[in-house]
């Protein structure tokens, strides 16, 4: 039951920036009473027992208390609506946690799944930002913070991330989601962000 993904990943949370979550590898309290954050996934690479994950896009939106550490952790799937279904079956497994890697590390931190919708997620890199689109439900776009004298993006580095331990660091352009089925709505517009290429394998 083995499995990989390659791809990119970006996030735009509803701290201001830097976010304490980061800072603190998730030990200490947000800016708000809830940390809410869309990890938004361009899988480039991917396979799970010969089932081919090429090219798909999956989205965890996280509903959490201030310290994420201390789990409880409310989570919303969305899962390109063009995965076939043994395509989801390899996907739901995976980002459960049920197939081991490092999904499996977040299981314990979440206290309730939502649900899990299969949508039109459109996904973009333009000019140095990432950007995701559900039409109706989510419109998130980060840009690179950067040094000003040399137009080089700022990372941290030596946190606790399931993406990696360093970080660019990013603002959100845009950051609206709104889900009536889950009760969720915010904006995290100007907010806190970060992306990078990731690689998962269990």
């Amino acid at each position: 039951m083995s499995w990989r993904l390659a791809g990119e990943y970006f996030e735009n949370c509803n701290c201001d920036v830097l976010c304490p979550c980061i800072t603190s590898s998730m030990a200490g309290p947000a800016d708000n009473e809830r940390c809410q954050v869309p990890l938004v996934m361009h899988i480039e690479r991917g396979e799970k027992d010969g089932v081919s994950l090429d090219g798909l896009n999956a989205i965890l939106l996280i509903d959490s208390p201030a310290v994420m550490g201390e789990g409880g952790w409310r989570v919303a799937v969305y899962i390109d609506e063009t995965a076939d279904e043994s395509q989801r079956q390899a996907l739901g497994d995976i980002l459960s946690g049920a197939a081991g890697g490092p999904p499996e590390a977040l299981a314990p931190l979440i206290g309730e799944v939502l649900g899990v919708k299969y949508v039109r997620i459109e996904y973009q890199v333009a000019n140095g930002n990432r950007s995701v689109r559900v039409p109706g439900i989510m419109d998130f776009e980060v840009e690179p913070v950067t040094n000003p004298g040399t137009g080089e993006t700022l990372e941290i580095t030596g946190t606790i991330h399931p993406m990696g331990s360093s970080l660019p660091i990013a603002r959100g352009v845009r950051g609206m989601y709104s889900d009536p089925d889950y009760g969720l709505s915010f904006d995290n517009t100007g907010k806190n962000g970060h992306f990078r290429a990731f690689a998962w394998a269990g």
